[in-house]
């Protein structure tokens, strides 16, 4: 099945990316890497988790993972802990569809090494694609300084322009934001500000929840989850939308700037102060073809 799709596409060069995901909290991670293990145009070199219980996180990602047959893709569990802030101790609710079976793998506690070493092995060719907080990265760089400049893109679902309010995946990790934008790697920064309108259409919600494939059959117990322990009904995929963008940049409307993250605020820390800087290494995202989005998810969720 993915075979076929891969064909379809003839000659693409697939981009190769790696996912570090905190994927267990809001189901839009799951979502994420569905998107990133079921188009063709993905070469996905990995999978590293982030977050308290990276170790159910890894288990969760490989669930999802074997639902879309890509069993084969590499999963490390990562940092737990934020660089300074307080630690995390909340557990990730999703990890309640693991069962026994998922809980044999055990994956390598070496998400930081092995970011590094598949960096490394992909020099300029490589983009890393982050759905929380940004520990991993930050550890990477600051043990391998020269990395920066062998990662292709890091692309980011992170930080907000417009709201009153830290966004999540800054606010938990401030100081690891801040050594990713304050280096020299290209990045992309996917904000809350834009990501809050990918609500997931009532017909789409609809048509996961009837259609028979192994991986819509795992997406729809795991919004459910969601659904009941958050009281919302339509999932918002901040995550995918940041994927998409890594796989097709020109799916959005970027301008260049600077980033800096307020690191001291009692009441502000892990805001981001965005300014337009045509020198600067980063983009901001400042709007979306979200038709092409939609079809995008569409193909990834249900296509044979």
């Amino acid at each position: 099945m993915l075979e076929r799709l891969k064909a379809a596409k003839g000659a693409t060069m697939a981009v190769k990316i790696v996912l570090d995901t905190d994927i267990g909290d809001n189901v839009d991670d799951a979502f994420a890497l569905t998107l990133a293990a079921r188009l063709p145009e993905v070469e996905l070199l990995g999978v590293v988790t982030v977050g308290s219980a990276p170790t159910l996180r890894a288990q969760l990602a490989r669930k999802v993972l074997s639902a879309c047959g890509r069993v084969t893709v590499p999963v490390a569990a990562g940092s737990a802990q934020p660089l300074v802030a307080e630690p995390l101790r909340h557990f990730p609710d999703q990890a309640a569809v693991l069962e026994t079976i998922d809980r044999v793998f055990v994956p390598p506690a070496d998400g930081v090494d092995f970011l590094r070493a598949v960096i490394r092995q992909n020099p300029a060719e490589l983009t890393v694609v982050t759905l929380g907080m940004l520990t991993n990265v930050a550890l990477a760089f600051r043990v391998e300084p020269g990395l920066t400049r062998l990662v292709k893109r890091v692309v980011m679902m992170a930080g907000a322009t417009g709201l009153p309010y830290a966004e999540t995946n800054a606010r938990r990790d401030p100081e690891a934001l801040h050594i990713v934008v304050s280096s020299p790697v290209p990045f992309t920064l996917v904000t809350k500000d834009i990501t809050q309108h990918a609500v997931m259409p009532e017909e789409m919600l609809e048509r996961l929840r009837t259609h028979e494939s192994p991986w819509c059959q795992l997406l729809w117990q795991l919004t459910t989850l969601w659904q009941r322990s958050t009281g919302a009904v339509l999932p918002v995929l901040n995550d995918p939308l940041a994927v998409a963008i890594a796989l097709f940049p020109d799916l959005a409307e970027t301008e260049r700037v600077r980033v800096e993250v307020e690191l001291r605020g009692e009441q502000t820390k892990g805001c981001t102060v965005i300014t337009a800087d045509p020198t600067g290494n980063g983009e901001v995202v400042k709007s979306v073809d979200w038709q092409r989005f939609w079809a995008l998810m569409e193909r990834a969720l249900f296509s044979d």
